[in-house]
């Protein structure tokens, strides 16, 4: 059953360009940018550090990184912390804007609102391509190539992943009811994912950059987190879901005020912990030789 739930993850976007004009996966988060940018989880300082480490970017004096699809700038403070240079495309205006205002204190930072694929780039550029939550979004073979070509003989493609948290096996099962009340039972059960569903969809992606060609194989590392979440960040963190998103507005909104009345009357607290996955896929460009330490 997992594996049958993970394709039907996998297909959503891959059939996404066929069903919507070019211009709505521009605007596609535009409405819920400030809800993504403070809801969704950030990436651990301690991942972000054993990122940089694997990549080898540790190594290198100034690293220059292009990150595909930036949204909010979740990801992209994160490394700008670590003194990375980094271009960041992202082709969301509105979180175009919120990535700018993330990144004011780091001016080795540059937001790009533009897609990738139309985003012009020199061949052999940078140290690092990175995708945080966004590679599922680009063709695949648009993804592998262009990020292939744009890297340094050395560089390596770096797949992060940050899944939505969910909440406990028992608050799914008593928020199920309303979801099938709304007719959308479909929506509810996806809020109770396993990690064996997450690390069947993570391992499609791995598989699809180790098919490419452009790089030496690689594996995915998983880890689990635990964050608290209120019922209003919880509700916020819905919003920003793509199956939420493509939802009328009216029938966005009466769902998520039904769940967040349900919490209010279950939570004595306001608030619960959430179960999420960070995962993390290292490819280095084929042919490329390890780093070596920077001499003094």
């Amino acid at each position: 059953m997992e594996t049958a739930q993970s394709d039907r993850w996998y297909d959503w976007y891959q059939s996404f360009d066929q069903n919507h004009r070019p211009e709505a996966r521009q605007e596609w988060y535009s409405g819920a940018a400030k809800a993504y940018r403070w809801a969704r989880p950030s990436y651990p300082d301690t991942l972000i550090e054993q990122v940089i480490a694997q990549a080898g970017l540790n190594l290198v004096e100034s690293a220059s990184v292009l990150e595909i699809g930036c949204g909010p700038g979740i990801a992209t403070t994160a490394l700008a912390a670590k003194g990375l240079s980094i271009i960041a495309i992202e082709p969301s205006p509105a979180a175009c804007v919120l990535a700018r205002q993330a990144c004011a204190g780091h001016p080795a930072v540059r937001i790009v609102n533009s897609t990738f694929e139309a985003y012009p780039l020199n061949e052999q550029t940078f140290d690092a391509v990175i995708a945080a939550t966004s590679f599922h979004w680009i063709t695949p073979e648009v993804a592998c190539q262009k990020s292939a070509a744009a890297l340094k003989p050395t560089g390596t493609f770096i797949l992060l992943w940050a899944t939505p948290p969910q909440p406990s096996p028992e608050i799914c099962a008593a928020l199920q009811p309303i979801y099938d009340r709304h007719g959308l039972s479909d929506l509810g059960q996806e809020q109770c994912r396993t990690q064996a569903y997450y690390q069947a969809n993570f391992e499609m992606f791995a598989d699809t950059v180790n098919a490419s060609g452009f790089f030496a194989p690689s594996t995915v590392d998983i880890q689990v987190q635990q964050s608290i979440y209120s019922i209003e960040k919880y509700l916020a963190l819905l919003s920003t879901l793509s199956n939420y998103i493509a939802l009328e507005v009216q029938a966005r909104e009466e769902l998520l005020i039904d769940i967040g009345e349900h919490l209010a009357e279950r939570l004595e607290t306001g608030a619960f912990t959430a179960t999420h996955w960070f995962a993390v896929q290292i490819a280095s460009r084929k042919g490329s030789a390890a780093r070596q330490p920077l001499r003094a």
